[in-house]
């Protein structure tokens, strides 16, 4: 007569072979999130930049980002061209990338954490020799994005 089943000593194999797998495999899975969350956020800020300065041409208005710690904001300006703002408009956000991907972003200047484009998408006032750098961080792991005063996305890694 053939057994159904598995013995004790089957079933206990199994579950040691699962968890040696699942040891090996947890911190690859928390890095791939981790990177995973950075990527994602750093496209979410490079859009947000490219939204403003898209909106300040199309508009001929002044349009502004705002990056804080754990949120992003575009504002441009309302009122015709030529004259005096008489408000704001809210093109995007508030981008919360603390709670979306857990991460924070900082400027490498403070003075850059609201970037104004003029009408032709300049930087105005410029943003410094080099541009601004935005540090995007969740645990150890870093990555940056950087605008040039021309309000271009720099490559990967701009800067130091």
């Amino acid at each position: 007569m053939a057994r159904a089943g598995f013995s004790m000593v089957e079933v206990l194999i199994v579950i040691g072979m699962v968890g040696v797998l699942v040891m090996i495999a947890g911190p690859r899975a928390r890095a791939f999130r981790e990177g995973a969350s950075i990527r994602g956020a750093r496209m979410e800020l490079a859009t947000a930049i490219e939204a403003a300065r898209a909106a300040a041409i199309q508009r001929g208005r002044p349009a502004r980002v705002r990056i804080r710690t754990d949120s992003i904001v575009v504002t441009v300006d309302t009122g015709a061209p030529g004259a005096a703002a008489s408000g704001r408009y809210r093109v995007l956000g508030p981008l919360r990338l603390d709670s979306e991907y857990v991460v924070t972003v900082t400027a490498a200047d403070v003075a850059d954490s609201i970037i104004t484009f003029d009408s032709r998408g300049l930087a105005n006032p410029r943003l410094g020799a080099d541009g601004a750098r935005y540090v995007i961080q969740r645990g150890v792991r870093k990555d940056s994005v950087c605008v040039s005063n021309l309000g271009m996305i720099l490559p990967r890694e701009c800067a130091p």
